[in-house]
């Protein structure tokens, strides 16, 4: 999943607005899950520590990344019967059945083996996948055939592989939030990666605001421009685009977003997907249902499942933007 990085408007100034700030403010930098992480809250310094942290990530890791031939995952992707697994594993599987079931299959962790078949790390020799072998792997894409009984899970071929990756950091912003208001800590800003979890006011005492950066690059292949300022409150923000990952074919851009029901790249508008929500992990995942499926349906989806969406996407006068009523309503 392609993340449009988030950009922390109160950042600056929490170490330097005033001196009773910067003692009741602390923030925690850092990388972790191959890309960076930034938590700012108000408390004693010794509450929550960069080990924490740290400690926090690796247990997730341990359960769900790909790069650990010992993980959860990993394991999961070897096995031909049942396997035990964490209760994170379980978590974020759950939630993944959900929403795969809520966006009739828009979500999939098990789309793996056509990713690697498109790639998007290639030479020019590499022929991209023809009708013929995506049908042969279609038959190894779907959650549905992935089975969770209590701490155990299987699935029905074992060619079958699960990658969370489009829901994992999510999953990880919601972990650290539960352990901060666990030692009371009420008062706080997480980002991973780009996913975003707020709660409680800021060193200025207003609601946490993050900008949004334009789906757009320099020539430099950087972002620089903010297109929207959100105003968090109590949500979580997840962004996925389309734009920065893709492959050229016959002159023509293909996004590195594949919809598991044609095992092909998505092929309408949408530019970028921005989701409110009241956890990380639901951001998260859907901001990719939703550039799966495009605009009409996401705007439909969101209003029956009660989200808040800004979809940026190509119109007629170049790149245009729709809102949800809730999404405005969160512009300062």
């Amino acid at each position: 999943m392609n993340k449009l990085f988030v950009v922390c408007l109160v950042s600056s100034v929490v170490f330097s607005a005033c001196e009773k700030a910067e003692k009741e403010y602390q923030k925690i930098t850092g990388k972790a899950q191959g890309t960076t992480y930034a938590i700012t809250f108000k408390g004693q310094q010794r509450a929550f520590s960069a080990e924490h942290a740290d400690s926090i990530f690796q247990v997730i890791d341990r359960s769900m990344s790909l790069w650990d031939s010992t993980s959860g995952i990993s394991r999961f992707n070897k096995i031909t019967d049942w396997q035990e697994v964490d209760e994170h594993f379980q978590n974020v599987l759950r939630k993944s059945m959900e929403v795969h079931r809520q966006s009739s299959g828009a979500f999939d962790p098990t789309i793996g083996p056509l990713s690697r078949a498109w790639g998007f790390i290639r030479t020019n020799d590499l022929p991209l996948p023809d009708d013929r072998t995506i049908d042969s792997l279609k038959q190894f894409i779907g959650l549905e055939k992935v089975m969770l009984d209590g701490n155990r899970v299987t699935k029905q071929h074992p060619a079958i592989q699960l990658d969370f990756n489009a829901i994992a950091q999510g999953y990880t912003v919601d972990v650290i939030a539960a352990h901060l208001e666990n030692k009371g800590i009420l008062n706080y800003l997480i980002e991973v990666g780009g996913e975003v979890r707020a709660r409680g006011k800021n060193s200025k005492g207003e609601d946490w605001k993050v900008g949004i950066e334009k789906p757009i690059q320099n020539e430099t292949g950087e972002q620089n421009e903010l297109h929207s300022i959100v105003s968090l409150g109590t949500m979580s923000l997840a962004t996925s685009g389309n734009y920065r990952n893709f492959l050229e074919m016959d002159g023509k851009q293909l996004s590195h977003i594949l919809n598991p029901t044609t095992g092909k790249p998505v092929a309408h508008s949408v530019v970028s997907v921005s989701v409110l929500a009241p956890t990380c992990t639901e951001a998260d995942a859907w901001a990719t249902a939703f550039t799966v499926v495009g605009k009409d349906k996401s705007l439909a989806l969101a209003k029956q499942l009660d989200f808040e969406l800004q979809i940026v996407f190509k119109g007629k006068q170049g790149l245009e933007v729709v809102r949800t009523e809730g999404f405005k309503k969160q512009l300062p």
